[in-house]
């Protein structure tokens, strides 16, 4: 039986190394999850301040959040 990691950390650990990533990569990437998953975790991720979305036309790019301190 293997483990599944949470989205939240499959996601974060994608965006390590990467000045942003496109949404359609981390879905790419991430095939155990659907697209309405990884959204709705981006999503919280970007209210608890953990990524930034930036939004273009058609697309839209996540980053990891500067840590403070």
């Amino acid at each position: 039986m293997s483990t599944q990691r949470p989205i939240s950390d499959r996601i974060l650990e994608q965006l390590k190394g990467f000045e942003e990533c496109d949404f359609e990569v981390l879905v790419a990437n991430s095939p155990e999850f659907n697209s309405s998953d990884i959204y709705q975790e981006i999503s919280r991720l970007s209210r608890a301040g953990k990524v930034v979305i930036t939004r273009g036309v058609g697309t839209f790019t996540i980053r990891q959040a500067a840590i403070a301190g």
